[in-house]
């Protein structure tokens, strides 16, 4: 057997801290945020981290079909600490701009011309010390989507 190759350089590959696999809010994670997570993730090269988007028509080519579900899944990671918005979006889907997005494990350089500030990094995720204290974000979440859901209907 041929020894395998240890040398990463010029290979593309996406890293994740131990500390976000390990902690309580990633084991709350539904599997289509963790895997939003990852897709928005192979993006993040060493300078871009506040200007990663979880647009549509940047994901469809990774097998998103459903604004509903990113967007779901987006509030997922924003309420768990694994991303923070760094610029709203404006417009439709076909016409402004997107939301942009930081990883909060990563430090974010000044992006003037997107409106982008530097931050160091924040480990939002890190909140949350049990699954019960993770698993009350979500259902703060759902509860605040719902009440917002039913405002729009009345």
């Amino acid at each position: 057997m041929a020894k395998e190759d240890k040398n990463w350089s010029g290979v593309a590959h996406v890293r994740i801290r131990l500390d976000i696999l390990h902690s309580p809010a990633w084991r709350t994670l539904s599997f289509t945020a963790r895997a939003l997570f990852m897709d928005m993730r192979s993006s993040l090269r060493s300078t871009n981290n506040g200007d990663i988007n979880a647009a549509l028509g940047t994901l469809s080519h990774k097998g998103w079909t459903s604004r509903t579900t990113i967007l779901k899944a987006v509030a997922e990671l924003t309420a768990l600490g694994f991303i923070a918005k760094t610029r709203q979006g404006v417009g439709g889907p076909t016409t402004g701009s997107c939301s942009l997005f930081r990883f909060t494990d990563v430090p974010t350089f000044e992006h003037p011309r997107l409106g982008v500030r530097a931050c160091k990094a924040t480990f939002e995720y890190l909140v949350f010390k049990t699954l019960d204290e993770a698993e009350q974000a979500l259902r703060d979440l759902a509860a605040s989507e719902a009440k917002a859901k039913a405002s729009k209907t009345k």
